[in-house]
């Protein structure tokens, strides 16, 4: 096990926890911890047995943004870029080209850079005493590691335009989950109850099935025609076909035609009683 200062590291069967861990400064980003992020990052997306991948952050908060202790030293040009273009950049793409399902489990305070990581995963689940927030502009500056840009990709312009502009601190989850930007609210005597089974139920499927749905969700976005993006799908179903797993399953399937119709009638009761 790697050691690491500003984070910690934990695999529990198909689940890797990666959780932020400054509490006393609300997990604010420094410049360790973004080294150490995206060392994380790129180490769990080597985990064979690992399906997905939970963000958290420490004590009372997910994340307040980046460390004020960083400011000074971006009055330097060049440290300035650097860190938007190397630490901002290539932590989102360590987590977009992770490969694994990447779920940001906010509680508390996800402001500035923070939000800019929730923007990066896959899902965001929140408690509803969760507040929001892209602050930068209250100094003048934009989000810088993505996020005036994912944002427009997460909920509508004229809202997300709200949020940048605005620089507010306290939209409730409720208030995002209305705009589109958050997956799912949870009420907070309930939220890691609900978010264990949230994530156990996605930690449940087929790895090779969630690593392609999540290539083919993310390049049919880049693909500006419908018949282009529909080859991507029907070639990752096909690709999927192949899997020695999935042959396997499928050849079971063909000995006991009945057994494919019980096993899916099953999993429909379970998912009606959960709702």
């Amino acid at each position: 096990m790697a050691d690491y200062s500003t984070i910690s590291y934990e695999v529990d069967g198909p689940v890797a926890t990666i959780t932020l861990n400054r509490p006393d400064k609300y997990n604010a980003i420094n410049r360790t911890m973004a080294a150490e992020l995206l060392a994380g990052f790129r180490r769990v997306r080597d985990e064979d047995g690992v399906s997905v991948v939970v963000l958290a952050g420490a004590g009372r908060a997910f994340c307040a943004g980046g460390d004020l202790d960083i400011f000074p030293s971006l009055a330097d040009h060049t440290a300035a870029l650097n860190w938007l273009a190397h630490e901002g950049y290539e932590i989102g793409k360590a987590i977009e080209l992770c490969e694994k399902v990447v779920i940001a489990k906010v509680h508390g305070h996800c402001l500035a850079g923070g939000l800019e990581l929730a923007l990066m995963c896959d899902l965001v689940y929140a408690t509803d005493s969760a507040r929001f927030g892209a602050t930068e502009i209250n100094m003048g500056l934009l989000p810088g590691w993505g996020g005036t840009v994912r944002i427009t990709r997460a909920m509508p312009l004229h809202r997300a335009r709200e949020v940048i502009y605005s620089g507010r601190k306290d939209y409730t989850a409720r208030d995002f989950y209305e705009m589109g930007l958050l997956t799912r609210v949870f009420d907070a005597d309930r939220f890691e109850e609900q978010f264990a089974e949230t994530v156990a139920n996605i930690a449940g499927k087929k790895a090779i099935a969630l690593r392609m749905g999540k290539e083919v969700l993310a390049r049919s976005l880049e693909t500006p025609s419908l018949d282009a993006a529909l080859a991507l799908e029907r070639n990752a179903i096909q690709w999927l076909n192949h899997a020695p797993d999935i042959r396997a399953a499928m050849a079971m399937f063909r000995e006991n035609p009945d057994a494919l119709v019980k096993s899916q009638r099953a999993a429909n009761v379970d998912s009606d009683q959960k709702a």
